[in-house]
């Protein structure tokens, strides 16, 4: 009777170590599987903001090189961009200090995911640490048993069939 008891019990913890490292593994696969989806989500915008810029560049170029077919707008371009001049004219130029473009991206796209893979290994040890303070609590009364309880070697209660903690 008692090694039944005892592999009933083994059986049981088996069943659910294998339980909680499943559930573990599912949903660490699943935070990793967002945590990647988000990621690529930031990366599929700022890359079409960056296709976005590179059209309207593209339409820029385009309505330049329109432009350039014009004799006059030609001869103007050469004087303003490389200096030069017709005969007896000078040309004086103040350049002017240019900020270098930099690359703008919000900060609701960047999200940084190195605290969430730390913070993953912590749920896990805060889950397998509650289920092994809470295990030993559970008792199960068999059908057509009652388990008499006594706290301090004095009645307390009658459990009868079904789960208690």
């Amino acid at each position: 009777m008692k090694k039944k008891k005892v592999k009933i019990k083994v059986r049981t913890l088996v069943v659910f170590a294998i339980t909680i490292m499943l559930f573990g593994y599912l949903s660490y696969s699943g935070i990793y599987y967002l945590v990647f989806k988000k990621n690529y989500e930031s990366e599929k915008i700022v890359l079409q903001d960056k296709l976005n810029n590179l059209k309207d560049k593209e339409t820029d170029l385009n309505s330049e090189i329109n432009k350039l077919k014009d004799d006059d707008y030609l001869a103007r371009y050469a004087r303003e961009e490389y200096l030069y001049s017709k005969k007896g004219e000078y040309v004086i130029r103040i350049e002017e200090k240019n900020e270098e473009e930099k690359e703008t991206t919000s900060t609701a796209n960047k999200f940084s995911y190195k605290y969430l893979y730390m913070i993953i290994p912590i749920f896990i040890i805060l889950l397998i640490l509650v289920v092994v303070l809470i295990i030993p609590n559970v008792k199960v009364v068999p059908q057509s048993k009652c388990y008499v309880i006594e706290r301090l070697g004095s009645y307390s209660e009658t459990w009868k069939n079904g789960l208690h903690v």
